[in-house]
């Protein structure tokens, strides 16, 4: 059995979503400085590195990340690598999908980090179509290694399409050596009252290995 980490390491100056204030991690004791343990105090968004999109994030009175069923973050998913591909995703770039599924989404690495962009930092990004596709389908949860799902001039409204048909979203994921494929996935975002989102620490299991 072989696990993958596919989440991004939590750090200063990690990537992050434009406007978005990046973590804070202070030492509040330390044994190089005589305390008799290591601590520290760590300020992030609900929204920072790999993390997990609930409805609440856009629906009012919609399921904070408190409330998603697990179901929706652990079980079978399928990786499909579209790292050929440097524009949004389509419909038709995905193929065909069953309903029910967990799909994870592996995109074109692009230039990370030199803008922060929605859709021009890397990682697989979808158009409003292709987000429509995947609801009339009625897959369960999709994930993307993209700092946002959704293009650039589009972001608002795959966002709200996904949600509102209660499809789970997956943000941030670190795929850069993950081979598409079958795999069991565990995505355990911190489990925050009410929470709008939830960091996350995501890993795929290849029983096969």
């Amino acid at each position: 059995m072989k696990v993958i980490d596919i989440s991004r390491t939590i750090q200063a100056d990690m990537e992050m979503y434009p406007g978005d204030t990046g973590p804070q991690i202070t030492k509040v004791s330390g044994l190089d400085e005589g305390d008799s343990y290591n601590t520290s105090r760590i300020t992030l968004g609900t929204h920072t590195g790999t993390h997990v999109d609930p409805p609440l994030h856009l629906i009012r009175d919609g399921a904070g990340i408190d409330r998603l069923p697990m179901n929706t973050l652990v079980g079978n998913a399928r990786v499909l690598d579209l790292s050929s591909i440097n524009r949004p995703i389509e419909a038709g770039d995905i193929g065909p999908l069953e309903a029910g599924e967990i799909i994870l989404l592996k995109g074109d690495s692009g230039d990370s980090g030199s803008s922060g962009d929605p859709g021009t930092s890397g990682g697989a990004y979808l158009t409003a179509v292709c987000a429509r596709y995947l609801v009339d389908i009625g897959i369960k949860t999709i994930g993307t290694d993209a700092i946002s799902i959704g293009a650039l001039d589009e972001e608002y409204e795959v966002h709200h399409t996904l949600l509102d048909a209660r499809i789970v979203v997956i943000e941030g994921l670190e795929m850069p050596d993950v081979e598409a494929g079958d795999y069991f996935l565990v995505c355990l975002p911190l489990k925050i009252a009410n929470g709008d989102g939830g960091p996350a620490r995501a890993v795929l299991i290849n029983e096969k290995k």
